[in-house]
């Protein structure tokens, strides 16, 4: 429900759809019209589509609707991509995974390479290498690190402004230094 959607607006309608659909299982068994429905007001109905062919294929495979916490097994699942799977494995399972949304990406290129721009193929594949280059060495400090930097890209970094002043990682970062060490010293 999060991918592409406010936390805001997600809040009420994640409660109502987990009253509706308490499990994986009675989100694959019920008819795709009541999914939808109760998905209405989110948007990207593709979501609500691939979310039951998911719970219908790990019902139909698994012992109770077991969500595997390797990246790579769940990047086999419909509807799950790097993002996705990285942070399922890495929220969940606290495993070692990178993720790459927008806010993390932005973050990323503006650290560690401003001339990428992660929009292109060769930009989006060179962030991934740069967030798999900059992960901790455990899953829990991993849990940490990806959550730190949606955060820092949501809140500190954005797309409309840079708080350069308050950002923690300003001391390493290669677009402060290019473009804000003098005007923006805190």
């Amino acid at each position: 429900m999060l991918q592409q959607t406010q936390v805001s607006r997600v809040i009420t309608k994640y409660a109502e759809f987990l009253h509706r659909f308490p499990t994986l299982e009675a989100v694959a068994e019920s008819r795709p019209a009541r999914v939808r429905e109760a998905w209405s007001g989110l948007g990207y109905y593709a979501r609500a589509r691939n979310l039951q062919r998911l719970a219908r294929t790990l019902v139909r495979h698994g012992a109770p609707a077991a969500i595997p916490g390797d990246p790579e097994a769940l990047r086999l699942l419909p509807g799950i991509g790097a993002y996705t799977a990285g942070a399922v494995a890495s929220f969940a399972y606290e495993r070692r995974s990178p993720l790459v949304d927008t806010n993390a990406a932005r973050v990323l290129t503006r650290v560690f390479a401003p001339d990428v721009n992660p929009r292109t193929h060769a930009g989006y594949k060179h962030t991934w290498e740069i967030a798999r280059a900059v992960l901790p060495r455990t899953g829990a400090a991993t849990y940490v690190h990806n959550q730190a930097l949606m955060e820092l890209g949501a809140l500190v970094c954005t797309a409309r402004s840079r708080a350069c002043p308050e950002c923690p990682v300003r001391s390493v970062c290669e677009s402060y230094a290019q473009h804000c060490a003098e005007s923006c010293a805190p």
